[in-house]
């Protein structure tokens, strides 16, 4: 990797993680603010989420169509993604804002981040891999942090968030799982966006028939539009540019720094306090989970070495 390459890959890594984290800090925002309820801030998300993809997209083929030579060479096959990837998308998204109408942004992406990578290794172990002696232990730190962190006390989640936060975080974690047999991720996630559009207007219809209210403000809107279009379309692309030029290690180790980085801006923009059980927290839940993926990285270097 050139340096040119390796500074890129770094700037574009740290924005789309940044990015990522945003989108907790702007959908509490709105959501505990009340500027707009959570069926309508997720249905704003996908749907510019989808048009931001779709206009990028569309920008990158008309690029590519002039330096073509031929037609011929242009007819190449586009990638649509699948029902299946939408519901996983879906069903991410709408817990997703459930869950931070009562759980602060700091826990919520602590606990959200640890499930989704606990969830990937869960499968990978019943693939066949095999955890040595240090991963076990990072595995027990990292559930020893999150036991600690929803024990019940004064400060412990409400339990519907933490249902919600599980559910979104299972979701994401089979989204991804699911997407790493993708060819053209850029274009997977684009139409998975789109194929959630039928979902978001089935959920929009049950919010009005069954919700109490369904409230829309100027403010709710616009942060719901951002976190569509820019934190999450413009993000995943970034995330899919970086990405071919991140070892599987260091993009699971990267997005360790989501919730430290969703923590620090929620403490700046919306004033949510970082306390010591957070903390503590952090502490177990990241340290066992990066020594889960040091040493999933070293005994792949070591196999690859005597094979």
């Amino acid at each position: 990797m050139t340096r040119a390459l390796f500074i890129k890959t770094a700037i574009f890594t740290l924005l789309s993680i940044t990015a990522f984290a945003a989108n907790a800090v702007i959908c509490r925002w709105a959501l505990d603010d009340q500027w707009i309820d959570p069926v309508s801030f997720t249905s704003l998300r996908l749907g510019s989420g989808a048009v931001m993809l779709f206009i990028v997209m569309g920008w990158f083929a008309w690029r590519k169509s002039r330096h073509l030579a031929t037609p011929d060479a242009m007819a190449t096959t586009v990638s649509k993604g699948s029902w299946k990837a939408a519901l996983m998308l879906f069903a991410y998204a709408i817990a997703f804002s459930f869950s931070y109408v009562t759980v602060t942004t700091a826990t919520g992406s602590l606990i959200l981040a640890a499930i989704v990578q606990l969830t990937m290794l869960g499968y990978a172990v019943r693939a066949g891999d095999k955890l040595h002696g240090a991963e076990w232990i990072g595995v027990a730190l990292a559930l020893a942090g999150l036991a600690y962190l929803m024990y019940p006390k004064l400060t412990t989640p409400s339990w519907w968030g933490l249902v919600m936060v599980f559910i979104s975080a299972y979701s994401w974690a089979l989204y991804s799982l699911n997407g790493r047999k993708s060819k053209n991720p850029m274009s997977d996630t684009a139409y998975n966006f789109y194929r959630t559009l039928p979902m978001i207007a089935v959920a929009s219809l049950l919010a009005m028939l069954f919700e109490d209210h369904v409230y829309l403000t100027q403010y709710g809107v616009l942060l719901a539009v951002i976190s569509g279009a820019v934190t999450s379309g413009l993000g995943y692309i970034l995330w899919y540019t970086a990405l071919p030029h991140l070892s599987s290690s260091l993009a699971s180790g990267s997005q360790l720094l989501m919730p430290l980085i969703a923590a620090f801006g929620a403490t700046w923009l919306i004033d949510e306090p970082l306390t010591v059980r957070f903390w503590i927290a952090s502490l177990l839940m990241l340290g066992g989970l990066a020594l889960v993926l040091m040493g999933r990285h070293q005994h792949r270097k070591a196999a690859l070495k005597n094979a």
